[in-house]
């Protein structure tokens, strides 16, 4: 198992650990990178990424309530920093286990954290590629992503989703994830 036993305990479900720990890997990688840098993502940058990851997570933070705030940040990054301390006590089992309706259709909050993991640990690679840092991705996450999006690989692609994917050769299982998400390492020749 990647994550460790003191992680896991802290939450209410393995699908929020998980989401927890993908957010540690963005905060990461968002806290070494180069806001400038060009991303693998076409025409953005890492400061791009950065805001369109927290949009995500703003939706995600708030899909179990009423209304949906928004706050304005001073900086991108600054909600990602947000998140890794409070997400500890934000999933009690009362609300992993509500129905919303999410852009995967009605579930629970926990089975639609068990999908949306994945989008943030994405993003933490594209930052992270871009540049030019260690992403920290264990192996085990990677054949995790890659599991739960391969069946939805008709439904994920198109704009502002994944693109088509590449081949790839690599027995490596972050690369195979990264290939199959229709992204390219902005660092290979």
């Amino acid at each position: 198992m990647y994550m460790p036993q003191s992680h896991t305990q802290k939450f209410a479900s393995y699908n929020a650990a998980r989401y927890a720990y993908a957010i540690d890997l963005l905060s990461s990688a968002v806290n070494q990178s180069s806001h400038d840098a060009m991303t693998c993502c076409e025409g953005w940058t890492v400061s791009d990424v950065i805001e369109h990851a927290e949009v995500v997570l703003a939706m995600v933070n708030n899909i179990d309530t009423e209304t949906q705030g928004s706050q304005e940040r001073e900086k991108a990054g600054d909600l990602i920093k947000e998140l890794r301390v409070e997400i500890e006590t934000h999933y009690t089992k009362d609300t992993l286990s509500k129905k919303v309706i999410s852009p995967f259709g009605e579930m629970t909050v926990d089975e639609f954290l068990g999908i949306i993991w994945v989008d943030t640990f994405t993003h933490a690679w594209d930052i992270a590629d871009a540049s030019g840092v260690e992403h920290g991705i264990p192996s085990a996450m990677a054949v995790e992503a890659l599991q739960i999006m391969q069946p939805k690989s008709d439904s994920m692609r198109g704009p502002g989703r994944f693109s088509a994917p590449y081949q790839t050769n690599s027995d490596d299982p972050v690369e195979q994830f990264i290939a199959f998400s229709g992204r390219k390492s902005v660092r290979s020749k």
